[in-house]
């Protein structure tokens, strides 16, 4: 055999390996047709009242929708963890950890009150309106976690979700990976699986759903920070001041597989 088709042969066997691996390791695992879907949603005002002729005022919004294209083969993992508390998936003929999501992001920015003065102090992409539409990247996609009977997703930090710097409306407020471990928000919040049980039931079903609201005591033109509760914020002193909430809902629906 020529030393090309011996390295081609090799290769074909250790996929084909890898490929049995996972399928004999998992023989008996539950296995499951996922379908995900969800959307996010940013809404916030930038408010300076404080500044003369350089005070202002602008409102963004950015939205988000994301689903599987189709169903995604998965093998639930052991219920009470084991060596990893994630699902296989076989997504792209290979079988992997990321279940793949296709999707949009829709962001928009009005200058509600334009400054009457210069003001090079405010930053260039307040000073207009814009709005744009964005895919979620090719690689996007979510890691489905299991503990005990309850669920949860997890983006990997190696899996990017939207075009960070767009070419349209490219605000740093819209950035949320800038300032988080992930652009998407309602990871690692686990909820209980409804229809039955992992080892059992023929279809279930969970819920994620998170609110979050911007704290101004510590966010800004260039930061965001969010917080879990929402008051209504203090009269603040200095400007501008950036307040705002953030929701995300996630639907995941597991249909046994054989």
């Amino acid at each position: 055999m020529k030393p090309g088709l011996a390295c081609l042969s090799a290769a074909f066997i250790c996929a084909l390996l890898g490929a049995s691996s996972v399928e004999s390791a998992s023989s008996r695992a539950p296995r499951f047709l996922a379908t995900i879907s969800g959307t996010q949603h940013f809404e916030w005002m930038l408010r300076d009242t404080r500044s003369g002729g350089c005070a202002y005022e602008g409102h963004g919004e950015q939205s988000e929708r994301f689903r599987t294209a189709r169903a995604v083969k998965v093998i639930a993992p052991p219920p009470r963890g084991g060596s990893s508390r994630e699902f296989q998936a076989l997504a792209r003929g290979r079988w992997g950890r990321v279940v793949p999501l296709i999707g949009t992001e829709t962001r928009t920015y009005a200058l509600l009150k334009a400054p009457t003065a210069p003001c090079p102090a405010i930053r260039p992409e307040f000073r207009h309106d814009c709005r744009g539409t964005n895919p979620l990247l090719p690689r996007a996609g979510v890691v489905l976690m299991r503990d005990r009977e309850k669920l949860a997703v997890h983006v990997p930090v190696d899996t990017p979700w939207i075009d960070r710097q767009p070419s349209a409306c490219d605000i740093r407020l819209f950035d949320l990976r800038n300032f988080f471990l992930s652009a998407v928000f309602g990871v690692r919040t686990y909820a209980p699986i409804r229809g039955g049980t992992f080892e059992k039931a023929r279809t279930l079903r969970a819920s994620i759903g998170v609110r979050y609201c911007v704290d101004p005591t510590e966010s800004s033109d260039f930061e965001v920070v969010l917080k879990t509760t929402c008051e209504q914020p203090l009269p603040s002193p200095r400007g501008p001041v950036l307040t705002g909430q953030l929701t995300a809902q996630w639907t995941i629906t597991l249909r046994r597989s054989h």
